[in-house]
């Protein structure tokens, strides 16, 4: 059978574009690279502007900086060097994800953890030995709330340090069940991270506090340690405090 070689000659010149994958290919932006290189300036802004020991422990700042230096550098290399692409399915995504993350880094302030985060996580959560040991023989002026916070589960606190003198920092915290006569000041102490921040905390006698006091409100107290009274948990001391001066939320909000 013949065949004819026009039809030949216009199948191939309608066919051949499709036998070809070496034809260049837009290049495809690149949003993971993007969303890497806001988090690492983020990080060095935090850092720079000395809010990153409000995520972390100040002993991690310098590393957490090297890193986030070293990702800078990753992603602007990465990006001069990557495979050119053309895909762009998820671009909308991840411009949502990295306006978020512009927004969370740079435009919202860095909040710190609250006094619900404080009772969800059990202020009230015992005695550690190893803060007790610690403690021992040391001069009561110098404790700090989390000092305290271990001591007054300890049963035998009320004969060493009932009726010292204190004062102490930290945010009201109310007691679960909605004490009317009994507070908490509390503190977070971070180990690693905020993840991880355990609250501390003192029991307070003043009745009707909530008329005076607000939940998360930052106050200096100075007071007395005494027997508790209706404590909540298993304290045996207590703070009466003879003075409560509200004050700012302190520069460094956390115990280490």
């Amino acid at each position: 059978m013949s065949s004819d070689p026009h039809l030949h000659a216009h199948d191939s010149s309608v066919h051949a574009p499709h036998l070809h994958g070496d034809e260049p290919r837009a290049a495809g932006f690149s949003w993971g690279l993007l969303l890497g290189l806001i988090g690492a300036v983020g990080i060095c802004w935090l850092g720079a502007t000395g809010q990153l020991s409000l995520y972390i422990h100040p002993r991690y700042n310098l590393f957490t900086l090297v890193m986030a230096g070293f990702g800078i550098i990753a992603c602007l290399a990465a990006w001069a060097v990557r495979a050119r692409s053309g895909g762009r399915g998820r671009a909308w995504g991840a411009a949502a994800a990295a306006i978020a993350m512009v927004l969370a880094l740079f435009v919202v302030p860095p909040a710190t953890l609250s006094s619900s985060t404080a009772q969800n996580r059990s202020p009230a959560a015992g005695v550690d030995p190893a803060e007790i040991t610690r403690l021992a023989g040391a001069d009561p002026s110098s404790f700090t709330l989390r000092d305290w916070a271990a001591l007054v589960d300890d049963p035998g606190s009320v004969a060493a340090y009932a009726g010292q003198q204190v004062t102490l920092t930290g945010f009201v915290t109310p007691v679960d069940g909605d004490d009317v006569d009994v507070f908490y000041l509390a503190r977070f102490v971070v180990t690693c991270c905020t993840v991880d921040a355990r609250p501390v905390a003192v029991p307070v006698a003043l009745p009707d506090w909530a008329d005076q006091h607000k939940a998360d409100q930052w106050v200096r107290i100075t007071g007395r340690m005494v027997p508790a009274q209706n404590a909540p948990g298993e304290a045996v001391l207590m703070l009466q405090p003879a003075e409560i001066t509200p004050i700012d939320q302190p520069d460094q909000p956390y115990e280490y």
